[in-house]
């Protein structure tokens, strides 16, 4: 069973602005903060190599792997004599009972709870504070997706470094927030009717007329656009690429992509088994890391905080993820961990790796604090272009 989430663009800033209207949301307090058991610095130092603005540690598993294994044991031990060993996990969708199972093999005295709340993550969220009612332990997003809950302090300042993991996994996000996978913009190509161009500009071409689709909430796709070439270069290539008859907007891309009627989307990850389909990405597409975290409002932050340790760096869990596509998700993990990681990726799984780590070692430009509220302004003008 796919495990889809969404945790990035247009329809997670719809979610999140509800965030900023809510004068009560605000967490009052910080629970106590959880102590690392001895000494994490016993883990190596990175051996680094650039993957575009993401430092890799190619000896993660050799030599940080085994510390930061250690404080999950001890997590495991507090959080399952917290809350009566309850762990609450809202995200997008709620996870499946498979990907729970393969949890509890190795922390088997954790109850998760979870739910799928897709656009009412954010306000589920703050009304639970609001309310005092017990609220998930785990937060997650990209940085542009979750910037009201970076605003208003939901993300627990824990110091990830002091349970082992390198610094340089932690030079993209805020505090608190750890990196878990990769996402971002590519095109899904059917290549026994048309090969596609490396960059949107491409498409402006006379054979693509009729030929390519994007869904109404995607317009995501054509921000790094602007954030390249500025704002009217973007709304410029949106109204050229619709009043041409390029660009079909279309909520099902899936079907008329792998029958060919219109061979290329606009999109994410590809998820279709069709062997005519592939994914590629282009220029000034948008690549981002995307990260998990402690909600400040945990009641188990022990629990939480070793979910997102498993989640993003067990190596046992990302090889099923890697090669069992019952755990596929829409994100790759993060491309911080060895290459190790993704060579042992097989099917889809490949295909949509291979496209991203491409995807972030050609970009020049990837969300950041400083150019978040840049990046947030640009996907908006592009939904205006797009949706207007």
């Amino acid at each position: 069973m796919k495990t889809p989430t969404a945790r990035s663009g247009l329809i997670a800033l719809a979610a999140t602005g509800m965030l900023l209207l809510s004068s009560c949301s605000t967490p009052s307090s910080t629970p106590q903060a959880v102590e690392p058991s001895g000494d994490a610095a016993q883990a190596g130092a990175c051996e680094a190599v650039e993957v575009g603005p993401v430092t890799r540690c190619e000896n993660f598993y050799e030599d940080i792997w085994p510390a930061i294994d250690e404080q999950m044991d001890a997590l495991y031990e507090q959080a399952k004599e917290t809350d009566g060993g309850r762990l609450v996990i809202w995200d997008w969708y709620e996870l499946s009972p498979e990907v729970i199972a393969e949890f509890n093999k190795s922390y088997p005295d954790l109850k998760i709870e979870t739910q799928g709340l897709t656009y009412n993550l954010s306000s589920a969220i703050i009304s639970a504070k609001a309310t005092g009612a017990r609220n998930t332990d785990v937060i997650s997003g990209s940085i542009v997706s979750s910037a009201a809950m970076t605003d208003e302090g939901y993300w627990a300042d824990v110091e990830w470094t002091k349970f082992g993991v390198p610094e340089e996994f932690l030079t993209l996000g805020s505090p608190g927030m750890l990196p878990d996978s990769v996402n971002g913009s590519l095109m899904q190509v059917n290549t026994d009717e048309i090969e596609a161009p490396a960059t949107l500009d491409g498409l402006l071409a006379p054979e693509y007329t009729g030929k390519v689709s994007v869904a109404s909430y995607n317009a995501n796709v054509f921000s790094g656009v602007g954030m390249a070439d500025g704002e009217d270069a973007m709304v410029d290539l949106i109204g050229q690429l619709k009043s041409s008859g390029t660009l079909q907007v279309l909520e099902d891309q899936d079907s008329p992509l792998s029958n060919g009627d219109v061979p290329i989307a606009l999109g994410q990850t590809l998820f279709n088994p069709n062997p005519s389909l592939t994914v590629q990405p282009y220029e000034n597409g948008p690549v981002f890391a995307q990260f998990s975290g402690v909600n400040v409002d945990a009641k188990n932050q022990a629990g939480g905080m070793l979910w997102v340790l498993w989640n993003a760096f067990n190596p046992e869990w990302l090889n099923l993820r890697m090669t069992d596509e019952q755990f596929s998700t829409t994100q790759v993990p993060y491309a911080g961990l060895p290459t190790s990681v993704f060579d042992e990726a097989t099917g889809l799984m490949k295909t949509n790796a291979d496209a991203l780590l491409a995807g972030l070692e050609g970009t020049t430009n990837i969300e950041s604090p400083e150019n978040r509220d840049d990046w947030i302004a640009m996907i908006n003008a592009a939904d205006a272009a797009l949706n207007g």
